[in-house]
């Protein structure tokens, strides 16, 4: 067991979960995550969150009796009500008598439907700007609204400038004893924070930006999220790419999320894939079948031509595709155009379905559609040399 002071008097004791496979049972995490809690010791100790997930509370409570006695703790300040940061929170009520939660007003009804804590004489309702002394230490409460639950807040300490963000700025992964972002191969922490933000918080975008804009007048010298390794290093890395993301800024790159069952339609997909790399225009190709929503979704979300590309199944879009198109349409990502392409057996227009999600989310179809029956034939291939010179053009005038 290791409990690491990472400043003076500031102790991380939170834990890794390698088992689950599936975080919020939806996404894949295949390399774990953490799950993060902070314990500051002054005049008044102060817990940032409400633990860990409930099937951790062994470590982490051994973890938390090695610094301090619970008797001593006297806050609890839940940032975030989801049961990854509060399972441990009913057992840490009872055993710590003397702590009283810190939570905001729409926290405190969550606190009462999740955990049935309804004791007004230990828990604190935080109002955005309102401020804990802990002794040498103060502790501002700030107000972050939907990102991602409607509850949810971030606390700022003075002292050492650390930002505690709860789940802004997180990301998957189990930290593995890499507790500072230094520790991690930047391209990969980097994929897993934007992972984590368009899976999670993405569709949250005014909220997130209304979050920046607050963020930008205090003096912050360490981020500590609810996941992945404390912010450091990479501070204005990781900043400049959630004001990318929440405005929906798109790269001048192509995503081509395509489905095929007898290769007929990946046969047009690689006529497609061929075209765009020799007009230099940067390209990702994925299987639905092979890929996770989750990755699609990412890789999607700052592209500027989404290409979706599948067959008609059973009179309807291919399932697979139709899945990963659904999770994109669930999470309103905005601001993109789109073209379809796709064979069919007999009926055909499976590619219908999508077009009505896509027209919800606002996205502009590049002509033509192409859609054939059986195998490619030059016919489908003029086509898409022309669906190409109308992606070309519209990335150059970007």
């Amino acid at each position: 067991m290791n409990v690491k002071e990472i400043i003076k008097d500031i102790f991380y004791v939170g834990i890794d979960d390698k088992k689950t496979r599936f975080f919020e049972a939806t996404w894949p995490i295949p390399n774990g995550i953490s799950y993060n809690a902070y314990l500051i010791k002054d005049e008044k100790n102060a817990l940032i969150e409400g633990g860990v997930k409930v099937d951790y509370s062994r470590e982490f409570f051994r973890k938390l009796e090695k610094i301090i006695d619970l008797s001593e703790l006297e806050y609890i300040v839940i940032n975030h009500m989801e049961p990854d940061h509060t399972g441990t929170l009913p057992q840490l009520y009872r055993l710590a008598k003397n702590a009283k939660i810190v939570v905001s007003q729409k926290g405190k009804e969550l606190l009462a439907d999740f955990y049935k804590i309804t004791d007004s004489d230990r828990v604190i309702v935080a109002r955005d700007g309102d401020e804990i002394k802990l002794g040498k230490r103060t502790l501002r409460l700030i107000s972050s609204p939907f990102l991602h639950w409607p509850e949810t807040m971030m606390t700022y300490e003075e002292t050492d400038k650390v930002l505690f963000s709860g789940d802004v700025f997180g990301s998957f992964g189990a930290l593995n004893g890499r507790l500072f972002d230094v520790n991690w191969v930047l391209d990969d922490y980097l994929f897993e924070l934007k992972r984590y933000y368009t899976n999670i918080v993405g569709m949250f975008t005014g909220p997130t930006q209304n979050a920046l804009k607050k963020l930008r007048m205090l003096d912050i010298n360490f981020i500590a999220p609810s996941h992945g390794p404390i912010i450091k290093d990479y501070k204005n890395k990781v900043f400049s790419l959630y004001d990318k993301l929440s405005r929906y800024e798109s790269d001048k790159k192509v995503t081509i999320i395509y489905g095929t069952m007898y290769g007929y339609t990946e046969e047009l997909v690689s006529v497609l894939a061929l075209r765009l790399y020799e007009e230099d225009i940067p390209t990702s190709i994925i299987n639905v079948t092979n890929v996770h929503p989750s990755y699609i979704l990412a890789d999607a979300w700052d592209s500027s031509v989404i290409v979706l590309a599948a067959p008609t199944y059973d009179g309807k879009y291919f399932l697979p595709a139709y899945n990963a198109m659904y999770v994109i349409y669930a999470k309103r990502l905005r601001n993109k155009k789109y073209a379809v392409m796709g064979s069919s057996g007999w009926s055909g227009k499976g590619y219908l379905r999508v077009i009505e999600l896509a027209k919800e989310l606002g996205w502009e179809l590049i002509e033509p559609v192409v859609e054939y029956r059986g195998a490619v034939d030059e016919e489908e291939i003029k086509l898409v040399d022309e669906l190409v010179d109308n992606i070309v053009s519209i990335l150059k005038k970007g």
